[in-house]
């Protein structure tokens, strides 16, 4: 019986696995990128995987490092014989004992989901309401670092069937010609394709203001958080123009920033992130609040691997106000996967997995080739 199920044990490793391309970010620019693996046993012998990770520590001032010891030495212990199938009651038991790091508590949430749904034999989105789809479109980020590059990679993309619009990454340049740069991509993939523009938080009003119009006329999809995430008020500017629709992210983590955000009209596009918002089951909250408001949805990722990306998969595959699709390419993005059956794309799309759980499985000898054995970035004399 469920009620007699247990939490027995929880383990932790770090996973260092390179990307096929250097990824321009608008603070750094990366080659590989670091996960947390988090295994959480059963007392019926079934192990929940989930997985941590972050765009970087400047995103939200997580770390798969800081992951890794808010798991081992204060989450561990508050679940430990504890119920996993009370997945509320043992959320809010972590948030009263464990300030703020939800991203690690995300990982946490998404092995008991992947464990109860291996227990029950369903996958995860049955203990989440409900399949509402079983493909969601993907979005490609095009951050090769320069113009041409984006535009060159873009059309191939196309041209292979693999994917039919895009976002960009921006915020490293200076905001006037960052915007300029984004004008000269569009016009580039006009009558081929579109893209968005995501800056990070990285700009000002009187930037974004200024280019909306010609935002509009390139036929630029949206504008995604070009504000820092507490400018509200200059979102709502920008959204009162009706030009292009503004993409909340990093100014949208709880549900009590979604509430704000639509009192306040800030935001025509929620960008919703299971890791940020602290899980799959808030994400869905999240949704719900906008779909009350009007508001549009978009899958973001924190560049997953397969174990990630597929618990977003389950969680936006129950949503219906997922109008914009999703940017859920890190398996595809990444140089090599940690699982024995990676998530499927197809024309343009990611499957929704229907296995039981996430409906991944660990490859043993991946997590070999690149399970982190020593420290990285200690200061030595």
């Amino acid at each position: 019986m469920l009620s007699t199920l247990r939490i027995k044990g929880l383990t932790t490793e770090l996973l260092d696995i390179p990307i096929k391309r250097p990824h321009q970010f608008s603070t750094e620019k990366v080659a590989d990128k670091s996960f947390v693996l988090i295994r959480v046993q059963f007392s019926n012998g079934v192990v929940g995987i989930g997985e941590g990770t972050t765009p970087g520590i400047w995103w939200n001032g997580e770390s798969v490092e800081t992951m890794k010891v808010v798991l081992d030495r204060y989450a561990a212990p508050l679940l430990l014989d504890e119920d996993p199938a009370q997945i509320e009651h043992l959320l809010q038991k972590l948030n009263r004992r464990i300030r703020g790091n939800v991203f690690a508590k995300a990982s946490i949430e998404m092995a008991l989901f992947d464990g109860l749904g291996k227990t029950y034999g369903v996958p995860v989105h049955q203990l989440l309401g409900g399949q509402n789809r079983d493909r969601i479109p993907v979005r490609w980020a095009l951050a090769s670092g320069t113009p041409d590059g984006d535009i060159e990679e873009a059309q191939s993309l196309v041209d292979s069937g693999n994917y039919v619009n895009f976002k960009t990454k921006s915020g490293k340049e200076a905001p006037e010609d960052d915007a300029k740069r984004n004008i000269r991509i569009a016009e580039g993939l006009r009558g081929k394709s579109t893209i968005g523009i995501d800056p990070n938080g990285s700009w000002d009003r009187i930037t974004a203001v200024k280019w909306m119009d010609a935002f509009f006329e390139a036929g630029i999809d949206f504008l995604e958080q070009p504000l820092p995430p507490e400018d509200i008020e200059g979102l709502a500017r920008l959204s009162e123009m009706k030009k292009v629709p503004v993409m909340a992210d990093e100014s949208l983590s709880s549900v009590q920033d979604a509430l704000r955000l639509a009192e306040t009209r800030a935001a025509d596009i929620f960008s919703l992130k299971i890791h940020k918002s602290g899980g799959m089951k808030n994400t869905v909250k999240i949704a719900g609040i906008a779909e009350a408001a009007g508001i549009s949805c978009f899958g973001g990722t924190s560049l997953e691997s397969s174990i990630g990306t597929a618990a977003c998969l389950h969680a936006y595959a129950s949503i219906p106000n997922l109008d914009y699709g999703s940017e859920l390419f890190g398996p595809s993005w990444l140089a090599d996967d940690p699982v024995i059956n990676p998530l499927v794309y197809e024309d343009g799309c990611i499957l929704v997995p229907d296995g039981p759980g996430l409906g991944v499985e660990l490859d043993e000898d991946k997590l070999k080739k690149y399970r982190r054995t020593e420290q990285k970035g200690a200061l030595t004399r």
